[in-house]
């Protein structure tokens, strides 16, 4: 009867102790549970990224210069839409669709086409204010949604804000301070005094720190409203500095 209860016993401990490990740890439960998270938004990239295809491939054609007709940016474009409706955020997403608006507006014609040419700047003003607010950080973004708005109507407040805080996010960047350099290039004398803070620190770092062999080519053809800032920056500068700038094509001392 004792031997009976004792093997009874151990019967029971050996059912205990395989249902204890059979349990999983706390850690696999974890690990279980970050690999179906991952593989949930693994999907969720794959299927987005195959409803945008076409925006991808496009917009790298046209980033590497290829010739893309203009039935097909308008028709691709047209599905940037999708991207602002859908509130979809992914960098990439973001960036290929930024190039298709901005081309189909480039290529608008307002004289010839002004209707298409309205629809195609308010459907980029759109999307940049969705690019902006999908990546507040990105200096590029709100320099183009700036180029947008300057593009429609000129607005010299509205258009400086954007700039400025262009500069502010990339103020020492040698790309971005290039890119807004040709934008101050071409905005009016009251656009410039709105921004003047943000012109006056671009136009004097490009002059001081930039590579003298991109500068003095950017520099070449300055406007009448843009010439003071650059007068008063060079003015400032060594001579060794105005030398290299000069072997490039910017003559500081020449300057009308």
């Amino acid at each position: 009867m004792w031997q009976r209860a004792r093997v009874s016993g151990h019967a029971q401990q050996r059912v205990l102790t395989r249902a204890a490990l059979s349990l999983p740890s706390p850690l696999s439960v974890l690990f279980l549970l970050t690999a179906v998270v991952l593989l949930i938004f693994a999907i969720a990239d794959i299927k987005q990224s195959a409803r945008f295809a076409d925006i991808f491939l496009v917009a790298e054609r046209l980033e590497q210069s290829e010739q893309v007709s203009l039935e097909t940016l308008i028709k691709t474009a047209a599905k940037t839409d999708a991207i602002v409706s859908g509130d979809y955020c992914r960098s990439d997403i973001v960036m290929a669709g930024t190039t298709l608006v901005l081309n189909r507006l480039d290529a608008a014609n307002e004289i010839t086409g002004y209707d298409a040419w309205v629809k195609a700047a308010d459907d980029a003003e759109s999307y940049m204010r969705h690019a902006v607010s999908c990546m507040p950080t990105e200096s590029n973004l709100w320099l183009r949604l700036a180029i947008v708005r300057a593009i429609i109507v000129q607005e010299p407040k509205a258009i400086a804000r954007l700039l400025n805080m262009s500069a502010r996010l990339a103020p020492a960047d040698e790309f971005a301070l290039l890119a807004r350099f040709y934008f101050w290039n071409r905005l009016n004398a009251t656009t410039l005094e709105n921004a003047h803070l943000s012109v006056e620190s671009d136009v004097s770092l490009l002059l001081k720190l930039g590579d003298s062999r991109k500068v003095g080519p950017a520099l070449t053809r300055i406007s009448p409203a843009l010439l003071p800032y650059v007068k008063t920056a060079g003015a400032k500068l060594t001579a060794e500095r105005k030398t290299s700038l000069a072997w490039f094509g910017l003559n500081l001392d020449k300057l009308p």
